[in-house]
């Protein structure tokens, strides 16, 4: 790869140029960022195959896309672009609070082999994202825009939950509006161990150890952007809820 994380992500907006939330072939992008082609990046872009179902919502002081459902529809369900989504097994809504923290944005996407940035605006600095997966072995991918770190956990049990320390957070996370990005995979061969310590065969670059990517470099938006275009998009539901509070 001769691209970075930013031409990577500015190549998205040519994807979403007709509203955020669209959906997007993520073989495509990878494709034209191998060749250098570059695009305007746009906020709030939802990075998924085009058979994918999502539907995103936030409480008061989140920002997020589409436009949070009226009142009376807390989460509102996009109409399944295939029969084949449709048929998906669900995963829950997360819950409004979780251990005293506020929900404060969140998403549900039906399929699998997919990323979303989910915009907050926290108010202290605590920071839980919850994801729950149908398929219980699927890998989750959470990293924090502006932070030091991301996580990369099974989801073991059908839940992922990873906690950010004032450590790993921006310095303004409190008084600003960031991003969460959260990627869900199936269980794949194409994932090899934890990180690249140790490995025969290392490409620091590309994040691979003996020819499979190291689950660690998956923080890393190119690297994950690689494998979702390695596996294309793939049958698996799940939800993500981001919590923060004082």
């Amino acid at each position: 790869m001769n691209h970075t994380e930013d031409d990577l992500r500015e190549l998205l907006a040519e994807r979403t140029a007709y509203g955020p939330g669209g959906d997007m072939d993520v073989a495509e992008i990878v494709r034209r960022g191998r060749r250098g082609m570059l695009a305007r990046w746009g906020a709030g872009a939802v990075l998924a195959g085009a058979a994918a179902t999502v539907a995103v919502w936030a409480l008061p002081g989140a920002v997020t896309a589409p436009a949070p459902a009226p009142a009376d529809q807390p989460i509102a369900v996009a109409t399944p672009s295939s029969t084949t989504s449709a048929a998906l097994p669900r995963v829950p809504e997360p819950p409004a609070s979780l251990d005293g923290l506020p929900r404060i944005g969140g998403v549900i996407n039906s399929m699998s082999a997919t990323g979303t940035d989910i915009k907050v605006k926290p108010t202290s600095h605590a920071a839980t994202v919850v994801v729950t997966c149908a398929n219980p072995q699927s890998w989750v991918v959470t990293a924090v825009d502006g932070g030091q770190a991301g996580q990369v956990t099974r989801c073991q049990g059908g839940v992922a939950r990873h906690a950010y320390s004032r450590r790993s957070l921006p310095s303004g996370w409190s008084n600003g509006r960031y991003s969460i990005r959260v990627w869900v995979f199936p269980p794949t061969e194409l994932i090899g161990q934890t990180s690249l310590d140790g490995c025969a065969v290392v490409d620091k670059q590309k994040g691979t150890c003996n020819g499979r990517y190291a689950a660690q470099e998956l923080v890393r938006y190119d690297v994950a952007l690689e494998l979702a275009a390695d596996l294309g998009v793939r049958p698996g539901a799940w939800a993500a809820g981001v919590y923060d509070g004082s």
